[in-house]
């Protein structure tokens, strides 16, 4: 008989403390969410969208995505949104894997946000401006508020050339002339949130760039830009060893290539 309420009591203890150790899991999970920062400018993008919706891919076929994961998408603002960026597409990942039923299935609902972003993209006007700062800035207040934390593995994607030309010290700093080497930057917080800056060698060769008197200006580009650009973006980050710079961001695979949109070409706005 004691054997029997020993046992009992060593179940209940057990089931209590399985039931204790969930709770706390739940209540401690931390989810990774994702943001893209898409930049139109005329120096950078050309209206195909396949860098887009190749992140895009990138961001749904992560195995890094769990249960409330998100994916938002910014596209950086102009003087009609007073440099501010808009989102154009919010999406919940996991409830697209959770009736997922083999690859077919996958893919299905895969094309489905694809699409979106593509139909979406075809009706992006290409812009002379490119406030980059206050873009990534969003990015981050974005996955701040849905709660990300050092050990969240969050991620936000930049596309972008990286030229500056509406915040006026980084353009400054920017700008191979200016001959201004030792300017105190805005910081961005990007504490435990990692940061991946795509597209820095993406450029039609100028950089369309906003004079002091409000004309325009157009600098040609160099060799050594491409560096300057990373020195000074690394150097606005407050934690630096998680920003990585890729030349290049990834192209669509055959999953979303056929919805890219088929466009004559689009002449760059006069400056």
């Amino acid at each position: 008989m004691k054997t029997i309420v020993l046992w009992i009591v060593l179940f209940c203890v057990g089931s209590t403390g399985f039931v204790a150790w969930r709770v706390h899991v739940v209540r401690n999970h931390e989810t990774p969410h994702f943001e893209i920062v898409e930049d139109p400018s005329a120096s950078h993008w050309d209206g195909k969208c396949e860098s887009l919706l190749g992140l895009t891919e990138q961001v749904l076929q992560t195995n890094d995505a769990d249960s409330g994961s998100t994916l938002t998408v910014l596209v950086l603002g102009d003087k009609s949104t007073a440099n501010e960026p808009r989102r154009i597409g919010a999406y919940s990942i996991p409830m697209l894997r959770k009736v997922l039923e083999g690859k077919s299935g996958r893919l299905r609902y895969q094309q489905e946000i694809l699409r979106d972003l593509s139909d979406k993209c075809q009706h992006l006007r290409r812009t002379t401006i490119s406030p980059i700062f206050l873009g990534v800035t969003q990015g981050i207040t974005d996955l701040r508020a849905r709660g990300c934390k050092p050990t969240s593995h969050c991620k936000l994607f930049s596309d972008s050339d990286g030229k500056e030309n509406a915040e006026p010290l980084i353009r400054k700093m920017l700008d191979a002339n200016d001959g201004q080497k030792h300017i105190s930057l805005p910081q961005i917080d990007n504490f435990g949130i990692e940061v991946v800056l795509c597209g820095v060698a993406v450029t039609d060769g100028r950089i369309s760039d906003l004079a002091e008197k409000g004309g325009r200006k157009f600098v040609t580009g160099d060799s050594d830009r491409v560096h300057r650009v990373e020195e000074v973006w690394r150097s606005i980050f407050a934690e630096p060893a998680l920003v990585r710079f890729e030349p290049y961001c990834p192209n669509s695979t055959e999953v979303g290539a056929h919805l890219m949109p088929k466009i004559s070409p689009i002449e760059a706005p006069q400056p």
